[in-house]
């Protein structure tokens, strides 16, 4: 996922959530850059852990009890706000296509490693799917968001973290049920 820098011109344990003000001080703070930046920093942290296999198995299962809802209240709300942004945009539209099927992928190696009893196994999908999210979150990290906040202002930004800010906590209230076919409009709207 690549925005040209020439297009700038043309249920185990809930994590803590911090509360939605909608009205911050500092703008930064509703920044969805910002925003999916900060969320990035735990989702490596338990990726890290998840793929050393000299942690304990039950180690690592608690950590991606964590990591699961961790990343689905980060990856859907992502794509209900910037990826709906950058698809609107020709100059961006595949960057949003291509960051939609990068979760798609993910989501259902995380899906297959839920319903994964034999440890071996559980182990090799857990490892591929932190794999495909660390690349995946790198590329975001060092050139889509850099990208997308160049060619944006700071009140699109705040406007799209305030929704992303939205569905986040709407699925972290709800805990690990699926949400992925729900409308984006069902948590903003309530």
């Amino acid at each position: 996922m690549k925005v040209d820098n020439k297009d700038k011109k043309n249920k185990k344990k809930k994590p803590e959530t911090r509360p939605m003000t909608g009205e911050n001080e500092n703008i930064g703070e509703e920044d969805i850059v910002k925003l999916i930046l900060q969320d990035h920093k735990p989702l490596r942290k338990l990726l890290k852990t998840l793929k050393n296999v000299e942690n304990s198995i039950e180690d690592r299962q608690a950590a991606f009890e964590e990591f699961a809802l961790l990343f689905i209240s980060h990856i859907k709300p992502e794509e209900q706000t910037l990826y709906v942004y950058l698809k609107h945009d020709d100059k961006t539209r595949e960057n949003g296509m291509e960051g939609d099927i990068e979760h798609a992928l993910a989501d259902h190696l995380l899906k297959e490693a839920h319903r994964t009893a034999d440890d071996a196994l559980w182990s090799a999908r857990v490892k591929i799917m932190s794999e495909l999210i660390e690349s995946h979150l790198s590329e975001e990290e060092e050139h889509v968001l850099p990208n997308f906040q160049k060619m944006t202002d700071v009140e699109d930004r705040r406007e799209l973290g305030r929704d992303f800010l939205k569905l986040k906590n709407r699925i972290l209230e709800q805990g690990q049920r699926d949400v992925s076919e729900e409308p984006f409009e069902s948590y903003i709207n309530h």
